[in-house]
């Protein structure tokens, strides 16, 4: 099945440890999820049948600013995917860096009506919000619109006109235990415009819309955080003898970066929707539940080409101009040649008898991947698409890694991975390519 979500993210400044914010995801913050299969008992759609410590779902979370008096404190906009010109509900979540993903609810800052378009307004409904901005006085402003409705044009083509009348506002308390907004900022910035399109007139006389509100004050610019290697890589790389230095250099030179998983075979407790009585054959299973149990030996690596551009409908097959992005085997000649082959494709790879698994994938690419039983049936699907940096070691222990336990009750998998020594083992062969450039030594006499 197929989903479109919008929830925060969070990287370093290079762009490297790119991932959900804390981890959170939709088993956190959805109402419901669907399962991806039909045929096991186990696998269930998500309706708020089971707890988890998140109360306030949402759908999506945009414009999302940080509070600078509560650093680690979001604002954003829950709101429609159409319709509203990404205009809805006010929202909050609390998640500072070391917060567990399982311990970070969502706060609903304006009443929960405003979440939604509607042409029959309950005493709740404010209108829509947009763009919010903390302050670091306290205070909030966003962008808001009295209208409840889906916009539309309620003039004509030649002279548009918006349901909405977008304008910086700041919040105060409703009465409802809810915020809702209450003075504008301006005064309103009215303009006359006109342009053609492309034989027809168009013209507007009226207020701006007034978005994406900035406060110009002083910050202070945040250090680089320092991701080391992790103990049970670090004992890998020892093991093969590989420098992770000299590896760096050399998959920065080639433009890949290395993806690493402990044990596949362990999944998130609260994910009911996919597989998850997982068994490497002749290697490690975890198991939390009785019924079916699920062979994994390969991962698929797939990267996204802009390859084709959407037909004109109505039974054309002309493509329309542009290009999307499609998810292709990968094919990126510096990856396949320093992955170990495996498998009927080369963008297969073998998973260590440990549940482990290790690639070399493109940099500066969208990536993600599946795992594949032992005749290549495809088992579980990631749902997100990926970018990683040249030189980047990315370190996963699961595949839909663990906010603290998986379904068998185990916490984070803390075992050195095989796969990543056979891939080391195998890299060492083309290592004496690396174009090492040594500097001379400067001294101050």
């Amino acid at each position: 099945h197929s989903f479109n979500h919008f929830f925060p993210w969070m990287m370093n400044q290079d762009g490297t440890e790119l991932e959900t914010l804390n981890h959170i995801g939709r088993q956190e913050l959805h109402d419901y999820i669907n399962m991806s299969i039909n045929d096991d008992p186990n696998i269930v759609e998500y309706y708020g049948q089971y707890p988890r410590f998140n109360e306030n779902s949402i759908e999506n979370m945009l414009q999302i600013k940080e509070d600078p008096t509560t650093p680690g404190d979001y604002i954003g906009t829950n709101a429609p995917e159409f319709q509203t010109h990404a205009a809805g509900q006010l929202v909050s979540l609390a998640a500072p860096p070391n917060v567990n993903a399982d311990a970070i609810g969502v706060v609903y800052l304006t009443h929960p009506d405003t979440a939604s378009p509607t042409g029959n307004p309950g005493p709740g409904h404010s209108g829509l919000y947009r763009d919010p901005l903390p302050l670091s006085d306290g205070n909030l402003i966003a962008v808001h619109t009295a209208e409840t409705r889906a916009d539309q044009n309620i003039g004509t083509y030649a002279n548009p006109e918006s349901r909405y009348d977008f304008r910086l506002r700041l919040l105060g308390p409703a009465g409802n235990g809810y915020l809702a907004a209450t003075t504008p900022l301006t005064g309103g910035i009215s303009k006359s415009i006109s342009y053609w399109d492309p034989d027809t007139l168009i013209s507007y006389n009226g207020e701006l819309w007034e978005l994406q509100p900035v406060e110009v004050r002083p910050r202070t610019r945040p250090g680089q955080p320092n991701h080391p290697l992790p103990g049970p890589e670090q004992t890998i790389f020892s093991q093969a003898g590989v420098n992770p230095s000299d590896l760096i250099l050399y998959m920065t030179q080639n433009n890949l970066a290395l993806i690493v998983s402990r044990d596949v075979t362990t999944r998130d407790d609260l994910d009911f929707q996919q597989p998850f009585n997982l068994r490497v054959p002749g290697g490690v299973q975890t198991i939390g539940a009785s019924g079916t149990v699920y062979d994994v030996a390969y991962i698929q690596i797939f990267q996204g080409d802009l390859l084709r551009g959407y037909t004109g409908g109505y039974g054309s097959t002309t493509p329309r101009p542009g290009r999307r992005v499609l998810a292709t085997p990968m094919h990126e000649p510096a990856a396949i040649l320093v992955n170990p082959p495996a498998g009927d494709s080369p963008e297969w790879l073998a998973l260590g008898l440990d549940g482990s698994m290790a690639a070399f994938v493109p940099a500066g690419r969208a990536v993600t991947w599946q795992l594949l039983g032992p005749a290549g049936e495809e088992v579980v699907r990631e749902r997100y698409w990926l970018t990683f940096q040249p030189g980047e070691i990315r370190v996963c222990a699961s595949c839909h890694g663990l906010n603290i336990n998986d379904q068998a009750g185990q916490p984070v998998p803390q075992n050195p991975p095989q796969a990543l020594l056979t891939l080391l083992q195998h890299w060492q062969q083309f290592s004496g390519d690396v174009e090492k450039v040594y500097l001379p030594t400067v001294t101050n006499d």
